[in-house]
């Protein structure tokens, strides 16, 4: 029917052991669709999208391909100056494989990520001290495959080619004879 009803019921039945309700249609609404429009790139949605892959990615045992999302958006929204870095920050938690102990932070929208510093980075920009815990991104809730899509649709366009004319290939006319096998019954003469 595609309806779902409004208003009190009209009418109440009792079955064996539960009740049912019975609506008038003409207070009904359509369902609502559970597929939402999508979710476009705007900054404030690439860094809604961007907190949550960073929030996964530091519990995921496989984190490698969230953080290189993260920091492949984050490199492109710098590039294209829809995010700017405000200076450097002491890790908390250096890496045993590393000998840098500070990491970039980024501003994107009212969001701030840490990402590892670059030589220019180290050279230029002013270094803030240890991590703070003063400020914290605002707490959103974005599902992880939305975000990745959003984030991944970011970085890669998707391209509209023509479609390709794939045709199958003509078979090619092979002359009729026999296969011979290892004992041939009916040779040819």
């Amino acid at each position: 029917m595609g309806k779902i009803p409004v208003g009190a019921p009209i009418a109440k039945l009792k079955d064996r052991d539960r009740y049912h309700y019975l609506f008038d249609l003409k207070q009904s609404a359509p369902i609502p669709s559970r597929h939402s429009a999508p979710i476009q790139p705007t900054v404030d949605n690439l860094a809604k999208a961007l907190f949550a892959v960073n929030r996964h990615a530091k519990t995921s045992p496989q984190p490698q391909k969230l953080y290189q999302l993260k920091t492949s958006v984050i490199e492109k929204l710098i590039d294209e100056g829809k995010a700017s870095k405000v200076g450097l920050q002491q890790s908390p938690n250096p890496s045993k494989y590393h000998q840098q102990t500070s990491n970039t932070l980024v501003k994107v929208g009212e969001y701030g990520f840490h990402i590892l510093s670059t030589r220019e980075d180290l050279l230029e920009l002013p270094h803030l001290g240890e991590w703070s815990d003063d400020f914290r991104n605002p707490t959103d809730t974005f599902p992880l495959r939305q975000a990745v899509q959003l984030l991944e649709q970011y970085i890669r366009p998707k391209e509209t080619h023509p479609p390709v004319n794939m045709k199958r290939p003509t078979p090619i006319s092979k002359p009729n004879h026999r296969r011979k096998s290892f004992f041939d019954p009916f040779p040819k003469k």
